[in-house]
């Protein structure tokens, strides 16, 4: 909760809070060693609906994404899944793992429930199929800037900038982009080429994972980093 906290305090405009899964194909070392860690410590399915309820009920008011892949739902249940991520203030959902083709069940649940459905868009993804996903999706799309898990990244390759300004061109709803995202710079880059929105993880789990400082200090970077990049989002 201090974490939320943290970030929405130095100006994060969006929280995806993703639920903990014990085979978390897109995610690289940070992120699956971050979800390994809640599993162990006993995090539930039922407990992500609680944080979101503190989270609402501190007052924070910002707009929240559940992140999860799909086995969680479908165990405990697509329509009970949408209907207590929205009683707790959810506005949207995110599944990493499910394509168009088989989500129109799901889909409708989630509108159902007043939240928006979020999709990604990959670097291997042709025009036609991306403009289906512009059609289908609520919210914005979320593109992913790289082939391969996520992660932070010293640098964003010409593939990556080039992957994304087509993307960009031919958008029908905001865009955002995540993986490898972790800098002031790659904001200002990503700004230049007319997205809408970043999308951070990994660098903000491996502040948040620094043993070696006290919570205390823990917090005041992750409130450093977060307001260097709100910064460049406008600078």
């Amino acid at each position: 909760m201090s974490l939320i906290e943290a970030l929405s305090s130095s100006g994060a405009d969006i929280l995806e809070i993703g639920l903990p899964f014990s085979d978390p194909i897109a995610d690289g070392p940070v992120i699956q060693n971050a979800m390994m860690r809640s599993l162990k410590g006993g995090f539930k399915v039922n407990d992500i609906f609680n944080l979101i309820k503190k989270t609402r009920a501190s007052g924070i008011d910002i707009p929240i994404i559940v992140m999860s892949y799909l086995n969680p739902i479908i165990r405990i249940g697509g329509n009970e899944f949408c209907k207590k991520s929205a009683e707790s203030g959810a506005d949207g959902i995110l599944l990493v793992d499910m394509p168009i083709e088989e989500s129109e069940e799901l889909d409708e649940i989630v509108k159902k429930h007043g939240m928006d459905v979020i999709r990604l868009i990959a670097p291997n993804t042709c025009e036609a199929r991306m403009m289906e996903i512009f059609s289908k999706s609520t919210g914005f799309v979320y593109a992913v800037s790289v082939s391969g898990t996520t992660g932070a990244r010293d640098n964003l390759s010409k593939q990556s900038i080039d992957f994304l300004r087509r993307v960009a061109s031919i958008r029908t709803c905001p865009l955002a982009v995540g993986f490898g995202i972790s800098s002031p710079d790659h904001v200002r880059q990503i700004r230049a080429i007319g997205v809408d929105a970043v999308i951070e993880g990994s660098k903000l789990i491996s502040i948040y994972s620094d043993y070696t400082l006290s919570n205390e200090e823990r917090l005041s970077r992750i409130e450093e980093h977060a307001t260097e990049m709100k910064r460049a989002t406008v600078d």
